[in-house]
């Protein structure tokens, strides 16, 4: 009996040690470095057709880093930055936003910076009327509408609404605007014939069915959109974030965002 009891403990104190033993090798395997986990970017809606770009550009020098990004109209993402949404890097459509995150702590004023420019048009229907900035407020036909972004969350909105006041016809309009929640949705309004016009970034133009530009946004009336960026003080992938705004606004990055239609880092 005492033998048989001996055994029993032998192999008790074996199979102890072999799950310890397993317990410590899977505590030394590293999961991979938080940097290298995922890079979570929230990007201005004007930027949804180059940003995947963008990410397989970087991708090709950076491998072992993953990229995903989330689009909406640059108020709306501040907003959600605020309310604590787990963002790395946030690319937005104007300076405001970026100076509303950085008074609440939320990125570096210091660290943010202009990734690229980009310019207002008019644009219609082909077929349409042959409106210019200009002469919106006079030759609009008569229970026609224009479509902007919603001024106080769409820096497109805000750019046209400067525009406008510029040039002297705001007021004359003002009752005539179909507001839309991104300039994605402003340009659907053209597209599906329910307004004359509209002002979006030439960025929006190529492959948009039906539309035409009408007009270009310069002169010294005519705002200069920046594209800024900043990573988020509670960046969960710093260094690769870091790194992704770094291609952006590097040559491979601008070669892009070029392609795309972007102007350059003033």
């Amino acid at each position: 009996m005492e033998a048989r009891a001996l055994r029993a403990l032998g192999r008790r104190a074996f199979v102890l040690a072999f799950t310890l033993a397993a317990l410590v090798a899977a505590g030394c395997k590293r999961e991979p470095a938080e940097g290298g986990e995922e890079v979570t970017v929230a990007a201005a809606t004007s930027l949804r057709k180059v940003f995947p770009k963008l990410r397989e550009g970087f991708g090709a020098t950076h491998p072992g880093v993953r990229v995903s990004a989330t689009y909406g109209a640059s108020g709306e993402l501040a907003r959600q930055i605020e309310g604590g949404a787990g963002v790395d890097l946030v690319i937005v459509a104007a300076r405001d936003p970026i100076d509303r995150l950085a008074a609440g702590g939320h990125v570096d004023a210091k660290r943010a910076r202009v990734v690229a420019t980009n310019e207002l048009v008019l644009v219609g229907p082909k077929g349409g009327p042959k409106l210019t900035f200009q002469t919106l407020g006079t030759a609009l036909p008569p229970g026609e509408k224009i479509a902007i972004g919603e001024p106080g969350a769409v820096p497109a909105g805000r750019y046209a609404r400067e525009a406008l006041e510029k040039l002297g016809s705001w007021k004359a309009l003002e009752g005539r605007v179909v507001l839309g929640g991104n300039v994605a949705a402003v340009l659907a309004y053209v597209e599906r014939g329910e307004v004359a016009a509209a002002i979006v970034y030439r960025t929006e133009v190529p492959g948009a069915a039906g539309i035409e530009v009408l007009d270009g946004g310069k002169g010294e009336w005519a705002p200069k959109p920046e594209v800024w960026a900043a990573v988020t003080t509670k960046a969960r992938s710093r260094a690769d974030a870091e790194a992704l705004l770094d291609f952006i606004a590097g040559p491979e990055g601008q070669r892009i965002l070029a392609s795309y239609g972007f102007g350059p880092i003033p």
